[in-house]
């Protein structure tokens, strides 16, 4: 079995991608009923996280857009029928909203540090 790679978010060293994924989706009930995060730690994490994903994510990229917090709410999404999932959202100083894939944005990152 192979190990996995670890990987650097913020502050935060995990030891693969699984262990990161984890640890923000583990987050996500706590930061539903709290309301955004604006500051903290969590906030500095996932800026990072948020941020590396834009810079090496052709299409992502953030245009001078600048990060006010991130929520997490329920997203629509069909799976062979519509199902809600709850789902990490950035917002923007310009008051736009929108969702991100923590999986996906920790595997581009664990990608583009290979290169």
């Amino acid at each position: 079995m192979a190990r996995g790679k670890s990987v650097t978010i913020g502050d935060l060293t995990f030891s693969s991608k699984k262990a990161a994924v984890d640890y923000f989706m583990d987050q996500r009930e706590q930061v539903r009923a709290s309301g955004p995060v604006t500051e903290g730690a969590l906030f500095d994490q996932l800026t990072d996280l948020y941020t590396r994903y834009c810079n090496c994510s052709p299409g992502y990229e953030l245009n001078g857009r600048h990060i006010s917090g991130f929520l997490v709410d329920y997203e629509l999404r069909d799976n062979g029928g519509y199902v809600q999932h709850l789902c990490y959202k950035v917002k923007f100083t310009n008051h736009e909203v929108r969702p991100f894939s923590v999986n996906k944005a920790v595997s581009a990152i664990i990608e583009a540090e290979r290169v």
